[in-house]
């Protein structure tokens, strides 16, 4: 009778181990079908924050805004990396576009990213630059 016992005793511990072994693979598998976009376009967006920051600092966009010339922000795009987009729109605090540019022989794509920053130009007014951004 005691080995009878024993043997009840192995088959619960084995299937407790498989049952574990199942949960465990079927965590992995879906682990493994997680999408990481969100990772991927964090570079970009850094990109577009950074530029917009330099195009703010040298004062590009000050003067983008008081020629109405949008001349030396397609200069800077065309910069860019070759696998780099991006498209500059400046707006009004009342969100009205005043200048936009985009980079020769770029398309827009559903892959991107927006960073948006605000400065002061023409006497102290308030606009916002904002650079859309994908890779080619």
């Amino acid at each position: 009778m005691l080995k009878k016992k024993a043997i009840i005793f192995s088959l619960d511990a084995i299937f407790a181990i498989v049952i574990a072994g199942i949960m465990i693979l079927a965590c992995f598998f879906y682990l493994s079908k997680t999408t990481t976009n969100l990772y991927q376009n964090q570079d970009i967006y850094k990109l577009s924050l950074d530029s917009l920051t330099i195009l703010e600092k040298d004062e590009t966009l000050k003067t983008a805004i008081e020629t109405s010339s949008a001349t030396t922000i397609q200069q800077f795009l065309n910069s860019l990396p070759d696998q780099h987009c991006g498209n500059i729109t400046v707006y009004t605090s009342l969100s009205t576009a005043v200048l936009s540019s985009q980079k020769t022989g770029c398309t827009a794509n559903n892959e991107s990213t927006i960073a948006i920053r605000s400065f002061i130009a023409n006497n102290s007014n308030i606009y916002y630059a904002k650079m859309e951004a994908w890779y080619k």
